[in-house]
């Protein structure tokens, strides 16, 4: 009886929150951005490039280059840049490279450490695992 009671509480209690009215929060964001300047272009063989230019100042290059075509260590190199303002009306830009070797941002707001171990990293040598091994003896 008792546990009756609670989960009929507990079902009320469910029911009348559920029919509260909502308070609709007014929204803080503002008109979208017009696009004054955009580019874009794609290739066959997966490389591209585009761009765009927004009437707030904020703007993007990015391309990417395919390397090694035909093999097995095919990939894109991409290389590109952001920008856009602060709060404090000061430009902040950000430059990057990704590769088969990983992503290296560098400027803007990204911290110096990040961009420099990014950079290390991408430029270590990975060995290539040695395929050939010897199949184990039949016991």
């Amino acid at each position: 009886m008792f546990k009756t009671l609670i989960i009929s509480l507990a079902l009320c209690l469910v029911a009348a929150v559920s029919a509260a009215p909502v308070d609709h929060v007014t929204s803080t964001t503002q008109p979208p951005v017009a696009i004054l300047e955009s580019s874009n272009e794609k290739h066959e063989d997966g490389s591209y490039n585009f761009s765009y230019l927004s009437e707030d100042g904020t703007h993007r290059h990015e391309e990417a280059v395919l390397r090694n075509p035909g093999t097995d260590n095919e990939f894109l190199e991409i290389s590109g840049s952001y920008s856009y303002f602060d709060a404090n009306g000061q430009e902040v830009t950000v430059t990057y490279k990704a590769d088969d070797h990983g992503f290296v941002p560098e400027g803007g707001a990204i911290l110096p450490q990040i961009s420099v171990a990014a950079k290390q990293v991408s430029q270590q040598v990975v060995a290539q695992p040695d395929l050939e091994y010897a199949k184990p003896p039949k016991v």
